[in-house]
Protein backbone atom coordinates (compact mmCIF):
# COMPACT_ATOMS: atom_id res chain seq x y z
CA UNK A 1 0.00 0.00 0.00
CA UNK A 2 2.95 2.59 1.15
CA UNK A 3 4.54 1.99 -2.48
CA UNK A 4 1.18 2.38 -4.58
CA UNK A 5 0.53 5.74 -2.37
CA UNK A 6 4.08 6.64 -2.94
CA UNK A 7 4.51 5.80 -6.61
CA UNK A 8 0.84 6.53 -8.05
CA UNK A 9 -1.35 8.89 -5.32
CA UNK A 10 -0.80 12.52 -5.82
CA UNK A 11 0.04 12.94 -2.19
CA UNK A 12 4.11 13.26 -3.15
CA UNK A 13 2.69 15.95 -5.96
CA UNK A 14 1.10 18.48 -3.52
CA UNK A 15 3.59 17.73 -0.32
CA UNK A 16 6.75 17.30 -1.73
CA UNK A 17 6.96 21.09 -3.29
CA UNK A 18 5.02 22.15 -0.09
CA UNK A 19 7.99 21.28 2.20
CA UNK A 20 10.03 22.29 -0.07
CA UNK A 21 8.61 25.74 -0.23
CA UNK A 22 8.31 25.98 3.73
CA UNK A 23 11.78 24.58 4.31
CA UNK A 24 13.33 27.43 2.41
CA UNK A 25 11.62 29.95 4.77
CA UNK A 26 13.60 29.59 7.36
CA UNK A 27 16.89 29.32 4.92
CA UNK A 28 19.64 31.84 4.52
CA UNK A 29 19.21 34.22 1.78
CA UNK A 30 22.46 32.31 -0.07
CA UNK A 31 20.44 28.67 0.38
CA UNK A 32 17.28 30.03 -0.65
CA UNK A 33 19.20 31.26 -3.85
CA UNK A 34 20.50 27.77 -4.57
CA UNK A 35 16.48 26.42 -3.78
CA UNK A 36 15.66 28.54 -6.55
CA UNK A 37 17.98 26.84 -8.86
CA UNK A 38 16.69 23.39 -7.67
CA UNK A 39 13.16 24.02 -8.57
CA UNK A 40 14.27 25.37 -11.89
CA UNK A 41 16.49 22.01 -12.90
CA UNK A 42 13.87 19.92 -10.71
CA UNK A 43 10.86 21.67 -12.75
CA UNK A 44 12.82 21.39 -16.57
CA UNK A 45 13.64 17.32 -15.63
CA UNK A 46 10.54 16.39 -14.47
CA UNK A 47 9.18 17.55 -17.51
CA UNK A 48 11.61 16.38 -19.50
CA UNK A 49 11.11 12.71 -17.96
CA UNK A 50 7.36 12.76 -19.07
CA UNK A 51 9.22 12.58 -22.39
CA UNK A 52 11.58 10.03 -21.65
CA UNK A 53 8.91 7.59 -20.57
CA UNK A 54 7.84 7.80 -24.29
CA UNK A 55 11.26 6.53 -25.19
CA UNK A 56 12.60 10.08 -26.49
CA UNK A 57 16.00 11.52 -25.45
CA UNK A 58 15.70 15.26 -26.00
CA UNK A 59 17.75 17.98 -26.19
CA UNK A 60 15.97 20.44 -26.01
CA UNK A 61 15.06 21.81 -22.99
CA UNK A 62 17.33 25.04 -23.07
CA UNK A 63 15.14 25.73 -26.66
CA UNK A 64 11.99 25.87 -24.19
CA UNK A 65 13.37 27.48 -21.43
CA UNK A 66 14.93 30.20 -23.31
CA UNK A 67 12.00 31.04 -25.25
CA UNK A 68 9.96 31.29 -22.59
CA UNK A 69 12.47 33.95 -20.83
CA UNK A 70 12.78 35.85 -24.04
CA UNK A 71 9.10 35.78 -24.91
CA UNK A 72 8.49 37.18 -20.96
CA UNK A 73 11.37 39.87 -21.26
CA UNK A 74 10.33 40.98 -25.10
CA UNK A 75 6.66 41.37 -23.66
CA UNK A 76 7.67 43.58 -20.32
CA UNK A 77 9.49 45.91 -22.85
CA UNK A 78 6.63 46.12 -25.47
CA UNK A 79 3.95 46.49 -23.30
CA UNK A 80 5.50 48.09 -20.01
CA UNK A 81 1.90 48.81 -18.78
CA UNK A 82 0.96 45.12 -18.49
CA UNK A 83 1.48 43.45 -15.16
CA UNK A 84 5.18 41.21 -15.08
CA UNK A 85 2.52 38.43 -13.50
CA UNK A 86 0.50 38.50 -16.58
CA UNK A 87 3.51 38.56 -19.05
CA UNK A 88 4.71 35.09 -17.40
CA UNK A 89 1.32 33.65 -18.91
CA UNK A 90 1.21 35.06 -22.05
CA UNK A 91 4.03 33.04 -23.66
CA UNK A 92 1.86 29.74 -23.11
CA UNK A 93 0.07 29.84 -26.36
CA UNK A 94 3.56 30.92 -28.61
CA UNK A 95 5.66 27.97 -26.49
CA UNK A 96 3.45 25.77 -27.36
CA UNK A 97 2.96 26.90 -30.99
CA UNK A 98 6.70 26.55 -31.04
CA UNK A 99 6.41 22.99 -28.82
CA UNK A 100 4.04 21.36 -31.45
CA UNK A 101 6.32 22.65 -34.73
CA UNK A 102 9.24 21.28 -33.28
CA UNK A 103 6.93 18.10 -32.11
CA UNK A 104 5.54 17.39 -35.57
CA UNK A 105 8.90 18.05 -37.05
CA UNK A 106 11.28 15.87 -34.61
CA UNK A 107 8.86 12.96 -33.22
CA UNK A 108 8.62 11.17 -36.54
CA UNK A 109 12.44 10.63 -35.69
CA UNK A 110 13.84 8.23 -33.39
CA UNK A 111 17.09 7.60 -31.71
CA UNK A 112 19.82 9.72 -32.41
CA UNK A 113 17.77 11.75 -35.23
CA UNK A 114 15.38 12.60 -32.11
CA UNK A 115 18.18 14.09 -29.89
CA UNK A 116 20.13 15.62 -32.56
CA UNK A 117 16.78 17.29 -34.12
CA UNK A 118 15.54 18.64 -30.42
CA UNK A 119 19.52 19.58 -30.56
CA UNK A 120 19.41 21.65 -33.20
CA UNK A 121 15.85 23.54 -32.32
CA UNK A 122 17.54 25.08 -29.21
CA UNK A 123 21.09 26.05 -31.12
CA UNK A 124 18.56 27.41 -34.19
CA UNK A 125 16.55 29.50 -31.43
CA UNK A 126 19.93 30.65 -30.19
CA UNK A 127 21.01 31.43 -33.36
CA UNK A 128 17.99 33.70 -34.02
CA UNK A 129 17.81 35.37 -31.16
CA UNK A 130 21.39 36.49 -30.86
CA UNK A 131 20.85 37.56 -34.58
CA UNK A 132 17.73 39.96 -33.54
CA UNK A 133 19.59 41.34 -31.01
CA UNK A 134 22.73 42.18 -32.96
CA UNK A 135 20.73 43.40 -35.39
CA UNK A 136 18.03 44.89 -34.35
CA UNK A 137 18.94 46.17 -30.59
CA UNK A 138 22.57 46.99 -31.35
CA UNK A 139 23.54 45.20 -27.80
CA UNK A 140 23.45 41.92 -26.60
CA UNK A 141 21.08 41.01 -23.56
CA UNK A 142 18.42 42.24 -21.37
CA UNK A 143 17.85 43.74 -18.54
CA UNK A 144 14.47 43.58 -16.16
CA UNK A 145 13.85 46.68 -14.15
CA UNK A 146 11.82 45.09 -11.39
CA UNK A 147 13.20 41.44 -10.67
CA UNK A 148 11.00 39.24 -8.92
CA UNK A 149 11.79 38.76 -5.32
CA UNK A 150 13.10 35.43 -3.92
CA UNK A 151 10.23 34.17 -1.64
CA UNK A 152 7.82 34.68 -4.75
CA UNK A 153 9.91 32.86 -7.03
CA UNK A 154 9.92 30.02 -4.57
CA UNK A 155 6.30 29.72 -4.53
CA UNK A 156 5.97 30.35 -8.39
CA UNK A 157 8.39 27.57 -8.90
CA UNK A 158 6.97 25.00 -6.22
CA UNK A 159 3.77 25.62 -7.80
CA UNK A 160 5.55 25.23 -11.59
CA UNK A 161 6.90 21.63 -9.34
CA UNK A 162 3.44 20.73 -8.54
CA UNK A 163 1.98 21.60 -12.32
CA UNK A 164 4.91 18.93 -13.65
CA UNK A 165 4.46 16.15 -11.35
CA UNK A 166 0.60 16.50 -12.04
CA UNK A 167 1.55 15.39 -15.77
CA UNK A 168 3.87 13.21 -14.43
CA UNK A 169 0.98 11.53 -12.66
CA UNK A 170 -0.87 11.56 -15.67
CA UNK A 171 1.32 9.29 -17.34
CA UNK A 172 0.74 6.77 -14.77
CA UNK A 173 -3.12 6.33 -15.44
CA UNK A 174 -3.90 3.30 -17.42
CA UNK A 175 -5.17 4.82 -19.94
CA UNK A 176 -2.30 6.93 -20.49
CA UNK A 177 0.18 4.35 -19.35
CA UNK A 178 -0.86 2.03 -21.79
CA UNK A 179 -0.45 4.19 -24.64
CA UNK A 180 3.01 5.36 -23.34
CA UNK A 181 4.38 2.01 -23.10
CA UNK A 182 3.10 0.96 -26.57
CA UNK A 183 4.96 4.28 -27.86
CA UNK A 184 8.03 3.31 -26.23
CA UNK A 185 7.71 -0.64 -26.89
CA UNK A 186 5.60 -1.11 -30.54
CA UNK A 187 4.58 1.87 -31.64
CA UNK A 188 4.01 0.41 -34.71
CA UNK A 189 1.96 -2.05 -33.03
CA UNK A 190 -0.43 0.65 -31.54
CA UNK A 191 -0.65 2.44 -35.10
CA UNK A 192 -2.23 -0.94 -36.04
CA UNK A 193 -4.62 -1.29 -32.90
CA UNK A 194 -5.94 2.46 -34.04
CA UNK A 195 -3.97 4.05 -31.57
CA UNK A 196 -3.30 7.72 -32.66
CA UNK A 197 0.39 7.76 -31.50
CA UNK A 198 1.46 10.90 -33.10
CA UNK A 199 -1.49 12.62 -31.43
CA UNK A 200 0.00 11.42 -27.60
CA UNK A 201 3.26 12.05 -28.44
CA UNK A 202 2.69 15.64 -29.80
CA UNK A 203 0.66 16.30 -26.60
CA UNK A 204 2.96 15.38 -23.84
CA UNK A 205 5.63 16.71 -25.43
CA UNK A 206 3.93 20.44 -25.93
CA UNK A 207 2.64 20.25 -22.39
CA UNK A 208 6.10 19.30 -20.60
CA UNK A 209 7.69 21.95 -23.24
CA UNK A 210 4.97 24.43 -22.15
CA UNK A 211 6.42 23.44 -18.20
CA UNK A 212 9.55 24.29 -19.07
CA UNK A 213 9.26 27.37 -20.82
CA UNK A 214 7.21 28.75 -17.85
CA UNK A 215 10.34 27.61 -15.60
CA UNK A 216 12.50 29.89 -18.26
CA UNK A 217 9.68 32.84 -17.87
CA UNK A 218 10.14 32.79 -13.71
CA UNK A 219 13.65 32.63 -14.16
CA UNK A 220 14.25 35.51 -16.09
CA UNK A 221 12.07 37.88 -13.76
CA UNK A 222 13.77 36.78 -11.08
CA UNK A 223 17.59 36.93 -12.47
CA UNK A 224 16.83 40.29 -14.06
CA UNK A 225 19.15 39.44 -16.63
CA UNK A 226 19.08 37.00 -19.70
CA UNK A 227 21.18 36.57 -23.30
CA UNK A 228 21.28 34.20 -25.73
CA UNK A 229 24.58 32.87 -24.13
CA UNK A 230 22.84 32.08 -21.08
CA UNK A 231 19.45 30.88 -21.26
CA UNK A 232 19.69 28.76 -24.86
CA UNK A 233 23.34 27.04 -23.01
CA UNK A 234 23.80 23.76 -24.34
CA UNK A 235 24.11 23.12 -20.95
CA UNK A 236 20.60 23.30 -19.30
CA UNK A 237 19.76 20.48 -21.89
CA UNK A 238 22.64 18.45 -20.53
CA UNK A 239 22.16 19.03 -16.99
CA UNK A 240 18.41 18.09 -17.43
CA UNK A 241 19.40 14.95 -19.07
CA UNK A 242 21.64 14.03 -16.60
CA UNK A 243 19.30 14.86 -13.96
CA UNK A 244 16.34 12.79 -15.99
CA UNK A 245 18.82 9.52 -16.10
CA UNK A 246 19.97 9.91 -12.73
CA UNK A 247 16.80 10.04 -10.93
CA UNK A 248 15.15 8.07 -12.96
CA UNK A 249 11.64 7.75 -14.39
CA UNK A 250 9.70 5.18 -11.99
CA UNK A 251 8.68 8.42 -9.86
CA UNK A 252 8.54 12.04 -9.13
CA UNK A 253 11.12 12.02 -6.20
CA UNK A 254 13.97 10.27 -8.09
CA UNK A 255 14.07 13.68 -10.02
CA UNK A 256 13.63 16.00 -7.04
CA UNK A 257 16.54 14.40 -5.37
CA UNK A 258 19.19 14.46 -8.15
CA UNK A 259 18.30 17.76 -9.08
CA UNK A 260 19.05 18.60 -5.34
CA UNK A 261 21.84 16.82 -5.24
CA UNK A 262 23.35 18.18 -8.66
CA UNK A 263 22.93 21.45 -8.07
CA UNK A 264 24.60 21.28 -4.88
CA UNK A 265 27.63 19.68 -6.16
CA UNK A 266 27.60 21.89 -8.56
CA UNK A 267 27.48 25.09 -6.16
CA UNK A 268 30.50 23.85 -4.17
CA UNK A 269 32.36 22.23 -6.52
CA UNK A 270 32.11 25.29 -9.29
CA UNK A 271 33.91 27.26 -6.50
CA UNK A 272 37.42 24.95 -6.89
CA UNK A 273 37.24 24.44 -10.44
CA UNK A 274 34.23 23.92 -12.99
CA UNK A 275 36.06 21.04 -14.72
CA UNK A 276 35.79 18.97 -11.17
CA UNK A 277 32.42 19.11 -11.34
CA UNK A 278 32.03 17.52 -15.19
CA UNK A 279 34.33 15.07 -13.81
CA UNK A 280 32.30 13.91 -10.86
CA UNK A 281 29.34 14.32 -13.07
CA UNK A 282 30.26 12.00 -15.78
CA UNK A 283 31.47 9.51 -12.71
CA UNK A 284 28.04 9.85 -11.07
CA UNK A 285 26.26 8.95 -14.48
CA UNK A 286 28.55 5.99 -15.24
CA UNK A 287 27.82 4.52 -11.67
CA UNK A 288 24.14 5.18 -11.80
CA UNK A 289 23.97 2.90 -14.81
CA UNK A 290 26.05 0.73 -13.68
CA UNK A 291 24.68 0.02 -10.07
CA UNK A 292 21.30 2.23 -10.51
CA UNK A 293 19.52 1.27 -13.69
CA UNK A 294 16.33 2.53 -12.51
CA UNK A 295 17.90 5.63 -11.25
CA UNK A 296 16.73 7.57 -7.73
CA UNK A 297 13.41 6.11 -8.19
CA UNK A 298 14.23 2.64 -9.03
CA UNK A 299 15.84 2.74 -5.63
CA UNK A 300 13.16 4.00 -3.57
CA UNK A 301 10.95 1.65 -5.11
CA UNK A 302 13.29 -1.11 -3.96
CA UNK A 303 13.44 0.26 -0.62
CA UNK A 304 9.51 0.43 -0.49
CA UNK A 305 9.49 -2.51 -1.25
CA UNK A 306 11.80 -4.17 1.45
CA UNK A 307 9.61 -2.34 3.84
CA UNK A 308 6.36 -3.52 3.12
CA UNK A 309 8.27 -6.90 2.73
CA UNK A 310 9.19 -6.28 6.60
CA UNK A 311 5.80 -5.39 7.67
CA UNK A 312 4.12 -8.43 5.89
CA UNK A 313 6.19 -10.52 7.43
CA UNK A 314 5.85 -8.91 10.94
CA UNK A 315 2.06 -8.61 10.69
CA UNK A 316 2.12 -11.73 9.75
CA UNK A 317 3.98 -12.76 12.85
CA UNK A 318 1.84 -11.24 14.94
Amino acid sequence: MASKILNQALIPVFLVPTIVFLASLVTSPSYQRITVLFLIYAGLSLSWIVIFKMGYVSLGSAAFYGAGAYIFVYLTKWYPSLPYSLDVLLPIPIIAFIAIVVGYATMRLAGIFFIFATFASAEALRQIFLYSEINYTGFVGKVITKPLPTIETLGLLCILLMIAGLLFYTTTIPKFRIVIDYIRGDEELAKVAGVNTLKYKIAFFTIASVIQGLVGSIAAWYLAYIDPDLVFNPMISIQVLVIGLLGGSGNILGSIIASGLLVYLSEQLIRIASQLYLIVLGISVILVAKFMKGGFSGFIDKVWEVWELRNRKTEGGR
